[in-house]
């Protein structure tokens, strides 16, 4: 489907790639722009109202991360897809960072594309709903404070009036309050609406119609109103909620509250409205679909239907703070569907105040399904930190860890030891049996490091066939002794193919804060020193403190 109000910026350094995908991606836009690296891509943003971005990573001049990362500085919600050919780590825990919208690996399946495009087109025509919405009950809002609409809520008496219907009728709230809808009604249609009434008090409900009524003023003038009435829950009954129009105005306001209507059933946010208590008085289409409940097992019902568990207390006592403190609220919320199903919504909630009170009455909260969007950024946060082939951490993460392991020495005097392996001869290994056998010889080692090694530990890869092993041992004997167990459970193991391989042990222990290069250098060192004494062998290099 395309989409002739929407523009697509996008930038790829590869010619041959640049022409084929700019092509499939003008089907689905009205306008598209090319750029041919990040640099330009930042000057055509720059001139142009850009809806979505697809980009490369990894670019001359300027790459995409970057490109972006000054875009965002623009526009924080800005769409964006990356395509890149290269699963590098550092660009993917940036990629997090962003929150991008898409990424797909080159080469690129246009189908996986196709549908990263259309998911945010379906975002655009959303926020674009929305703003109609919210321009709608702008214009209603201006509806009631300009126009002859007078709103008002009835059970036995009054129980809400706004300033406008007191004007129409010309009593005061505190007057009104103290009487009944019907006593405002003149003969012989106060009877037939007072019937009504008591029935709507119990709960009936009635087709939705204006009926003309002629109404009594305080000064016992007679003056004909087009009322619609309808019956709500409210306050633990029903209740009766009219709203009174001047007759000569009645089409259009009518045209214009019908509008709203429409829009709130049909737009893709979820809509719901809860008294101040909690229990649901109204939800949307989009809701209904979505969590898969009839309406009717809604509405009365609290908002703990869809609580999921997995949220501690100290979450929504911080969100029923905010809003009884008469603040909007807005959080994202693992939520129930009826099936069971878990589902993120971003969920914004808002206060509803009594004009005369300016207490709480209801809730309104909107909200949209980001279920989709979190699994992403939970799957390149595992791209990473993770080593794909060994599943093991991977060099990023190990930096990580070191650092973090060299503030603990700073802040609590904290000791560790640092490990660095490598696999004797592994060339040999790729260039006799093939890289298969070698990436499985990698995974195998790192089963049997990883079964050696206590929860505490942390071991990932750190490039090739070397390895890092980042442990909290005080002692070189404690280090020694477990580099040993390593060395002997791999000189013993049986490989497939290859039989039996060795490695080589470098370690040293870190007693006081010193910079990460320092210690990186003397694993290192001793690691060679491993190797050169005829490998198959640990050695201990002392990390001397910084005088």
């Amino acid at each position: 489907m395309k989409y002739e109000n929407i523009t697509i910026l996008y930038v790829e350094d590869e010619v041959n790639v640049r022409e084929l995908l700019s092509r499939f991606i003008s089907r689905f836009c009205g306008t598209i722009y090319v750029a041919e690296d990040g640099e330009a891509g930042l000057e055509l943003y720059k001139k142009h109202n850009i809806d979505i971005i697809i980009s490369d990573i990894k670019m001359p001049k300027l790459n995409g991360i970057d490109m972006v990362n000054a875009i965002k500085e623009i526009n924080p919600k800005q769409l964006v897809i990356f395509t890149t050919a290269h699963i590098d780590n550092e660009y993917l825990f940036k990629a997090i960072e962003l929150q991008v919208d898409g990424y797909i690996s080159k080469p690129v399946d246009l189908d996986k594309l196709k549908i990263q495009i259309e998911k945010c087109m379906i975002e655009i025509e959303a926020k674009d709903t929305l703003s109609k919405l919210k321009e709608s009950e702008e214009r209603f809002r201006v509806i009631i404070e300009t126009s002859q609409l007078g709103v008002f809520i009835y059970k036995e008496k009054f129980v809400y009036v706004n300033d406008i219907f007191c004007k129409m009728v010309g009593y005061s709230a505190e007057e009104l309050y103290e009487l009944s809808s019907w006593d405002l009604v003149e003969e012989p249609q106060k009877s037939l609406g007072k019937e009504v009434a008591k029935r709507r008090l119990q709960g009936e409900k009635f087709p939705l119609a204006y009926n003309e009524i002629h109404l009594m003023t305080k000064d016992g003038e007679c003056k004909t109103h087009r009322v619609s009435t309808e019956t709500i829950e409210y306050d633990g009954g029903y209740a009766g909620l009219g709203t009174t129009l001047d007759i000569t105005d009645s089409l259009v306001t009518k045209e214009r509250l019908k509008l709203l209507a429409q829009a709130m059933e049909q737009m893709d946010e979820m809509v719901r409205i809860t008294d101040k208590d909690g229990y649901i008085t109204y939800v949307n289409e989009a809701l209904v679909k979505h969590t898969h409940y009839k309406r009717e097992e809604l509405l009365g019902k609290k908002n703990s239907l869809f609580k999921s568990n997995k949220h501690d207390d100290a979450f929504y006592t911080k969100m029923y703070d905010a809003i009884m403190d008469k603040n909007t609220y807005q959080a994202t919320f693992i939520n129930l569907k009826k099936s069971g199903e878990l589902y993120y919504e971003d969920q914004i909630i808002t206060p509803i105040l009594d004009e005369k009170s300016e207490e709480i009455e209801y809730f309104v909260s909107t909200s949209k399904d980001v279920t989709e969007h979190i699994k992403l950024q939970e799957k390149l946060k595992v791209l990473a930190t993770i080593d794909a082939l060994t599943q093991i951490y991977n060099r990023y993460s190990i930096n990580q860890k070191i650092e973090e392991e060299l503030k603990r020495i700073k802040r609590y005097k904290k000791v560790f030891t640092l490990m660095m392996f490598d696999i004797d001869f592994f060339k040999k290994v790729n260039d006799t049996y093939g890289h298969d056998v070698g990436d499985y010889v990698l995974q195998e080692f790192s089963s049997i490091v990883s079964a050696s090694i206590r929860d505490t530990d942390v071991f990932g890869r750190w490039g090739g066939e070397e390895f890092m092993l980042l442990a909290p041992y005080e002692e070189v004997e404690g280090a020694m002794n477990l580099a040993e167990k390593i060395r002997q459970a791999v000189e013993n193991f049986e490989f497939e193919s290859v039989k039996h391989i060795t490695v080589s042990i470098g370690f040293t222990i870190c007693h006081c804060y010193t910079e990460k290069e320092i210690v990186l250098k003397k694993v290192d060192d001793a690691l060679y020193e491993a190797k050169e004494q005829g490998r198959n062998r640990v050695v201990y290099k002392e990390c001397v403190c910084p005088s």
